[in-house]
């Protein structure tokens, strides 16, 4: 009798071990895939679309801020941001559940323009963005720099705070020029 349940336990260890290595494997060949920043999103240079333009302030440098409801990363970039005063132009794109969204929404700093849903979806597709967290920087309606924030708030500080100096570093990947990235 005791020899059955300590192979039933056994049992449910190597089936829990299998399904753990299973969940792990599936994440790390998610991970290793290659991410094209470049074909997210607007082109640098080119000339937002009629609609952006529209929620994007008049003043020379803004900056376009892709959140998303439901991605965790987006979460704690909020959270990070803990009130933070910008002294640029930020719109925040939060498309995603109205309840999630507007929750979302009110953790933005103050001085944030946030659009939400559905007029949200219907930017974020026109620019063509997929990824979160996700920025972009505008001037005079054309698209600067783009920046996917994989270090959360503070890729986003210095992006904003650099104002589209070309840069490459740890937690973020800045998109100034496409010879940049092609290497050239």
């Amino acid at each position: 009798v005791l020899a059955c349940v300590w192979l039933g336990v056994l049992t449910f260890v190597v089936v829990l071990l299998v399904r753990q290595v299973g969940l792990l494997t599936v994440r790390l060949s998610m991970a290793t895939q290659a991410i094209s920043l470049d074909d997210d999103g607007p082109e640098v240079g080119s000339t937002l679309p009629e609609d952006v333009a529209e929620v994007m302030p008049d003043r020379e440098r803004a900056f376009l801020l892709l959140i998303s409801a439901s991605c965790e990363p987006c979460r704690e970039l909020v959270v990070e941001l803990d009130g933070h005063q910008f002294e640029q132009s930020v719109v925040a794109l939060v498309p995603g559940r109205q309840e999630q969204a507007s929750e979302l929404a009110a953790l933005l700093p103050p001085g944030i323009r946030v659009v939400v849903d559905p007029e949200a979806t219907q930017l974020a597709e026109s620019l063509d963005l997929e990824s979160t967290p996700f920025a972009i920087a505008v001037e005079g309606g054309t698209v600067t720099s783009k920046v996917h924030l994989f270090g959360g708030a503070s890729a986003l500080l210095e992006f904003v705070e650099s104002a589209g100096a070309r840069a490459e570093n740890g937690s973020f990947v800045e998109i100034s020029e496409k010879e940049a990235i092609e290497g050239r």
